[in-house]
């Protein structure tokens, strides 16, 4: 009977060892632990990687792009559900770089410039015009295959022209019956989408890049909302307007006309006179 109590008892200790050494390979670090030092680990992973952007996120969670390039390719979540890129994470300097206005997707989502805020604001330069993004813009795609141009309009809108069924964030236009990029707009970045889900994306700015405009003689330019109009300079090129039906007729000194018989010419204000045009 004695030898059986020890038995018992002998189980019972191993049995307690064995569940103490089984508990103590879950670890609670958080509330079981004053400071990790991992400086002698062989390696650590400390944050989720993957090729895209989960869906779900709570504040505070980090996570690395493994397809994105170095300095835009670790994001943070800030708000429930809502990643940003940690743009200046690999990179020094101001963050206005070629890569802040790239974009990013999550299935039906287009995140673009999810670099850009207030106080690294991405600029686009339309002439003489710099027009800031200080805050990322998301195309959401309901629908459709086709494509979407990413640009600047020249009154600074943040725009998204398309053939596809989408719709913009506040920070950005959403403009359908779109096939190319229009002209007095400043290109960005062409996406294409299939069956509702973003494909591909190109960046176009240097593709695209709008030239500068010298002024020789004879012209004049004028700057509007990064726009150049030219137009001639009257005080070099005489105009040719209408024929006049009367010699008082509106005009302004130096402009002309013909009417094959004769040449009209203002010679002052609402003043014409003509020399009847002959062979020689």
């Amino acid at each position: 009977m004695l030898m059986v109590r020890k038995l018992i008892l002998i189980l019972l200790a191993v049995s307690a060892v064995a569940a103490l050494a089984g508990a103590q390979t879950l670890v609670d670090l958080q509330h079981q632990s004053r400071g990790v030092d991992f400086t002698g680990a062989s390696f650590t992973k400390p944050i989720r990687t993957g090729t895209s952007l989960p869906a779900i996120c709570a504040v505070g969670e980090a996570f690395m792009m493994t397809g994105a390039p170095a300095g835009s390719n670790l994001y943070f979540c800030l708000a429930a559900n809502q990643w940003t890129l940690e743009s200046g994470s690999g990179s020094s300097g101001s963050a206005n770089t070629l890569n802040t206005l790239s974009s990013t997707t999550n299935g039906p989502v287009l995140t673009i410039g999810s670099g850009c805020s207030i106080s690294t604001p991405c600029n686009v330069r339309f002439g003489t015009t710099v027009y800031s993004i200080t805050s990322p813009a998301t195309a959401t795609l309901s629908g459709g295959t086709g494509t979407a141009y990413i640009y600047v309009s020249s009154s600074g809108v943040l725009s998204v022209g398309h053939n596809l069924s989408l719709s913009c964030t506040s920070v950005c236009t959403a403009i359908s019956g779109v096939a190319a990029f229009p002209g007095d707009s400043m290109p960005l970045a062409i996406w294409t989408a299939n069956a509702g889900t973003w494909s591909g994306g190109a960046d176009v700015r240097s593709v695209f890049g709008r030239d500068d405009v010298y002024i020789s003689t004879g012209l004049v330019s004028t700057q509007s909302q990064g726009l150049s109009t030219l137009s001639v300079d009257s005080s070099v090129v005489s105009l040719r307007v209408a024929v006049p039906l009367h010699s008082n007729s509106t005009c302004t000194a130096g402009v002309w006309a013909t009417d094959g018989s004769y040449y009209y010419l203002c010679v002052a204000a609402n003043t014409w006179m003509r020399a009847a045009l002959a062979t020689f």
